[in-house]
């Protein structure tokens, strides 16, 4: 479905609303928001493929002074059951002026958090942070605009007491910084049994420096104890000292495991980040091969490929059959025909690709390709199966409604005229021939302007990218330089393969050009500057 706004005209009337549940609308946030000014432009962030909300959004008023009313009557509003996140729209923000505030009540509102801090300055956002039941954490986040009001802040609030808590305000550090591993100074230890206590663990590493804490703990792993603890030093230097000295060292009957300590969530990342590169790794060196014979094993498979460069592994995966032998069940494992070949380097991949595509073994035709993740082998099998029901339709006219010309009613086709009988000649005579004319062709699909092997292989912001600079101009022929960029991202957000068709089709495509032409125009009615746009040569 399109979507008209106005352009956002004075970005101080502007507010940027986070932390939505997906399934709040441009309309929801319109009632929200209308009762504290005139608002002129709404719109919601989506994902370019699924068209799901990304969770935040940007509304204009006419008027500065109701975006900063609304920002702080709306600040963490519970909407929909999640606690919205309402500042000041701004392009850059100074990270020197955003001052993290813990140890907080837990009844306290956004609202007076911002009234608290915002005698020290103009404040651009506070944030209270809740978990995933919206239970506050005891923390959060006060932006100013400017550095100089943040240091005032920071220097009067450090013993001072809200609410009956004392605050603990500091500078807030980005994660970047929290996660560079140079200034970790707490070290995870591993690999000790029960007979390893406290007074042992601290006995033992206060060789590389002074602890400031340290502590042993015990959890389950698979059924069995398995015992842990932490470590932190004074300085980053001496746990990097204590980390390169013990990490992997025996000791007895145990081997040390000593790491700087990073929190859950960034070991996610950064193994899937890891992960993420072995695949893009795989991709280049790994091959897919179809159609290999049963007699053919792995090693057999090994020294046929090993002819195009050293291999780092070969899989033939099997499936387990039963079959009956003298009244009894025998399981056996049968191939099922693929294997997967992992080269040491792409090179050696790409030697071997070219050989074995055009190869015959046993009697079967191979079928060689570069590995690909389950993922993107789904997207390319969708788009094969959609590529082929558009022909299908094609095919059956029923493409015709999307043409303006109707669809086919439902119901059992309409029987074909019958082919005149072959008849004596006689006959012709004293019959007259009857001519039936030939039934309706489709009209020519345009060719498309780039490579459809690419666009499918591409990521799916290069796709968007790809499909834009494609339809801008016909768009731009069928209107004007005013409104041409505004006409194609509305119709970027379209499915993808009904933007191929409409980039196929040019009359069709000049239909939905003039129908977002009128959505502008209805939309600007109120507003005479922008519907000089669309008049505009």
């Amino acid at each position: 479905m399109m979507q008209a706004q106005g352009k956002a005209s004075n970005q101080g009337a502007q507010i940027f609303i986070g932390d939505l549940h997906p399934s709040v609308s441009e309309s929801d946030l319109f009632q929200l928001t209308s009762k504290y000014g005139q608002v002129v432009f709404i719109r919601v962030l989506r994902h370019i493929d699924t068209r799901i909300s990304l969770g935040f959004a940007f509304v204009s008023f006419t008027d500065p002074t109701q975006a900063n009313t609304a920002r702080v009557e709306l600040n963490g509003l519970d909407v929909k059951g999640k606690h919205i996140r309402v500042m000041k729209y701004c392009r850059e923000r100074d990270p020197e002026a955003n001052l993290f505030i813990n140890n907080l009540p837990e009844n306290v509102t956004s609202k007076e958090l911002d009234d608290f801090f915002s005698v020290y300055g103009s404040i651009l956002s506070t944030k209270l942070v809740y978990d995933s039941n919206e239970r506050p954490r005891g923390y959060g986040f006060v932006q100013f605009e400017k550095q100089e009001s943040a240091k005032k802040a920071l220097e009067s609030t450090k013993t001072i007491d809200f609410k009956g808590n004392r605050l603990t305000v500091e500078k807030f550090v980005p994660m970047k910084e929290r996660n560079d591993m140079s200034n970790n100074r707490n070290l995870y230890v591993r690999g000790f049994d029960s007979s390893l206590s406290v007074d042992d663990l601290h006995r033992r590493f206060s060789i590389f420096g002074t602890i400031t804490s340290h502590v042993v703990m015990r959890n389950e792993f698979q059924g069995q104890p398995r015992f842990f603890g932490f470590v932190c030093f004074d300085t980053p230097e001496n746990a990097k000292k204590a980390s390169e000295e013990m990490n992997g060292k025996s000791e007895g009957n145990f081997t040390w495991l000593v790491v700087p300590h990073m929190k859950k969530a960034l070991r996610l990342s950064i193994n899937k980040a890891n992960y993420q590169k072995k695949i893009e790794e795989w991709k280049r060196k790994n091959l897919y091969i179809r159609g290999i014979p049963p007699a053919i094993d792995e090693e057999k498979l090994r020294k046929i490929c090993e002819a195009y460069g050293q291999i780092e592994s070969v899989l033939i995966p099997k499936t387990e059959n039963v079959r009956f032998e003298d009244g009894k069940q025998v399981k056996e494992w049968t191939p099922k025909g693929i294997a997967y070949v992992c080269f040491a380097q792409a090179e050696y991949a790409n030697k071997a690709l070219a050989v074995l595509r055009d190869t015959t073994l046993e009697g079967n035709r191979l079928f060689v390709a570069h590995w690909k993740p389950r993922e993107e082998v789904a997207k390319l099998v969708g788009m094969m199966k959609m590529r082929k029901i558009q022909s299908q339709m094609w095919e059956y006219g029923m493409i015709g409604n999307m043409m303006g010309r109707g669809m086919r009613a439902p119901g059992p086709m309409p029987p074909r005229p019958k082919p005149v009988p072959e008849a004596p000649s006689q006959l012709l005579i004293s019959q007259p021939f009857v001519h039936y004319p030939p039934p309706p062709q489709p009209p020519p699909v345009a060719q498309l302007p780039f490579s459809l092997a690419d666009f499918t292989a591409a990521a799916p912001e290069i796709k968007k990218r790809m499909i834009g600079e494609a339809i801008y101009p016909p768009v731009l022929k069928s209107s004007n330089q005013q409104v041409a960029g505004k006409i194609t991202g509305m119709l970027l957000e379209m499915d993808n393969a009904e933007l191929l068709g409409l980039l196929q089709n040019p009359p069709l495509l000049l239909v939905k050009v003039t129908e977002a032409i009128e959505v502008l125009r209805k939309a600007w009615a109120t507003n005479s500057d922008l519907l000089k746009l669309l008049d505009a040569k």
